[in-house]
């Protein structure tokens, strides 16, 4: 993150991938900042050419991209991470069985539509069938 290596010159692929994209990047370092080993200063002078190399991008793609707008990423640490992922994930249970019921309940009313759409249909066949004039044995 220094900036000594390139992503391709190092050898751990999965730092490769959480290196590549900024939000990744984010969480990392947050997760460096928990790290008792790594010291705050090494942080903030990485934080500081993050921000500078963001900033070259952002006006390189505001230069060649002319409807562009930068998308900055905020500083996470991985409680906040944890408790927002723990959170949707609740969430997501408590709800899944009222969404269930919410899209039964649609089916449902779907398949009474259709029923009344076509109904009308039904009853010219009907009609028709008793009423051709045919010879009845």
């Amino acid at each position: 993150m220094s900036g000594q290596l390139s992503l391709d010159q190092l050898e751990n692929h999965n730092l490769q991938r959480v290196l590549k994209h900024d939000g990744t990047k984010q969480l990392f370092l947050g997760e460096c900042k928990v790290d008792p080993t790594i010291k705050n200063s090494q942080i903030e002078k990485i934080q500081k050419q993050l921000k500078g190399q963001q900033a070259k991008d952002d006006q390189y793609r505001k230069a060649n991209i002319g409807h562009y707008q930068p998308l900055n990423y905020k500083p996470v640490s991985p409680d906040y991470y944890l408790k927002t992922a723990f959170s949707n994930a609740i969430m997501t249970a408590l709800y899944a069985r009222d969404e269930d019921y919410q899209r039964q309940k649609q089916a449902q009313g779907l398949k009474e539509t259709e029923w009344e759409m076509t109904k009308k249909q039904r009853q010219h066949q009907t009609r028709n069938r008793h009423e051709d004039g045919g010879m009845h044995l």
